[in-house]
């Protein structure tokens, strides 16, 4: 694919997640908190970073893999993922304490603790990736 095409496709995708998100978050604290996109704002922010990071690593790394990948290539995969894993997580959780334990806690994770995580996870998973060499030395797809 394109590098012009990656660059578009991962920023459309930035932008649907981040609408989606936005407009999501918003309407479900609308009931209980008045200035509810206050909270789906960041959040939608953090959903389209992290939409646009990995939807433009993923499809450079699907690019990448015909045969051998490389260390890079396999690392970024990793950390990509788990920033996706990363945003999901945190969020569940901050919506999940806002709604059965301190509101204020899960709204403070939702806005604060996901621009914090997100890119923790990805330095995470590209630093723990890396244990899964095939047995000629390089990283090999299937």
């Amino acid at each position: 694919m394109n590098t012009h095409v990656r660059i578009v496709v991962a920023l459309l995708l930035g932008v649907l997640a981040f609408a989606v998100t936005t407009v999501s978050v918003t309407a479900g604290f609308e009931p209980q908190i008045e200035f509810s996109l206050l909270i789906g704002l960041p959040v939608g922010v953090s959903a389209g970073l992290t939409g646009l990071f990995a939807g433009y690593v993923l499809l450079w790394y699907r690019d990448q893999a015909a045969g051998a990948v490389s260390e890079r290539a396999v690392r970024l995969r990793l950390a990509a993922l788990a920033t996706i894993a990363d945003f999901v997580v945190v969020t569940a959780a901050g919506v999940a304490l806002y709604a059965f334990a301190d509101g204020s806690l899960g709204i403070s994770l939702l806005i604060a603790g996901l621009p914090v995580t997100l890119p923790l996870a990805a330095a995470v998973g590209y630093a723990l990736a890396g244990g899964n060499r095939g047995e000629q030395g390089g990283f090999q797809t299937q």
